[in-house]
């Protein structure tokens, strides 16, 4: 670092808060340093780095930059955008702030603001670092001049930009639903989805349940029941042709009412949640962690700020966490038959 320094014309510490993209440093002066490590082969030791990080992280990071979350919702979704995905922005914040960031929410559904628009006023605010959240489906348009950013998805439902992302591990969480629900006796699993939902997951749900059903030869094996909107008839008659003893879902409050009017509420028949909430203590499921999958696309996204990845990258990374299981009493435990 001390070559690097005289060959600059810098100070060492100058040297240092210019290879971490300190705001203190000047645009110049960094351009100046990182030609001058460039020449000399300057490469930082990870060790090194990692204890001076550590060591600065004890007081509190100053700021770096701000980064956007970007929403798409319309007016009258706000407040199912901010009651199902609200601990995803809670997490991406927390993260945010304990390395110097900032996260603030910006959603593109508004009327007369174009992709151009959006890029500009972005740019005004001196952001270059994106999160997308989380579409209604995947429809939703989310246009934006990714050549200005260094941008990261949460989940897959933008699928047709080819973003780093960060998401839950669907295909593995519904193999541990379906193990837990024969450890509980339930041999008859169904799934139960919209299907702008089987289609955000893309189809990963719905692939474990078939391999699931491949393996494990108990009865038939169920279809799973997709429908565009939440039906209740289709719904009954699905479930009298083919008697599940348990059901996994992200519909679970419309799922007990109606096997609630069917006389068969848990434990008749099992209920999970593919995406169980803390409050849903009554209900056995996987908790996908939202906290943990906001925090995650930050330290991908602040990553990239660090190397200057701009734009679309030629190879998208996709992030996995796994979700954790929650017991409940909605997945009972099924009484053996009668010899």
């Amino acid at each position: 670092m001390a070559d690097v320094a005289r060959a600059a014309g810098v100070h060492p510490a100058t040297v240092s808060r210019a290879l971490r993209d300190d705001p203190r440093i000047t645009a110049t002066v960094r351009r100046k340093v990182r030609a001058a490590a460039s020449r000399l082969g300057y490469r930082k030791n990870p060790l090194v780095a990692a204890l001076m990080s550590a060591r600065r992280s004890r007081a509190t990071a100053p700021y770096q930059a701000t980064l956007a979350f970007v929403t798409h919702y319309p007016p009258n979704r706000a407040e199912f955008f901010r009651a199902t995905f609200g601990q995803l922005l809670a997490g991406a914040r927390q993260r945010a702030r304990a390395n110097g960031y900032t996260v603030e929410e910006f959603n593109l559904c508004q009327p007369g603001l174009t992709p151009a628009r959006a890029t500009e006023i972005l740019r005004h605010r001196g952001i270059s670092g994106v999160i997308v959240a989380p579409l209604h489906s995947i429809n939703e348009p989310v246009a934006l001049d990714w050549t200005r950013f260094a941008a990261v998805a949460i989940g897959h439902s933008l699928h047709d930009v080819p973003l780093h992302r960060v998401t839950h591990n669907h295909f593995a969480a519904l193999a541990l639903a379906c193990r837990e629900g024969r450890a509980a006796g339930r041999r008859r699993p169904g799934l139960v989805l919209p299907r702008r939902v089987h289609e955000k997951v893309e189809r990963r749900w719905v692939a474990a349940l078939l391999l699931d059903q491949s393996e494990n030869h108990d009865a038939a094996p169920i279809p799973p029941l997709l429908p565009a909107e939440w039906d209740e008839a289709g719904f009954t008659a699905w479930f009298r042709r083919h008697r599940p003893d348990l059901i996994l879902t992200v519909r679970p409050r419309e799922v007990l009412a109606a096997l609630g009017r069917l006389r068969l509420a848990p434990p008749k028949v099992g209920i999970v949640s593919l995406d169980r909430r803390p409050r849903e203590r009554t209900l056995a499921g996987i908790d996908q962690d939202y906290p943990a999958i906001g925090g995650a696309a930050v330290d991908l996204l602040v990553g990239m700020l660090q190397r200057h990845e701009i734009g679309l990258p030629a190879r998208p990374i996709t992030v996995t966490l796994d979700g954790s299981w929650r017991s409940g009493p909605s997945l009972g435990r099924r009484r053996p038959a009668r010899a």
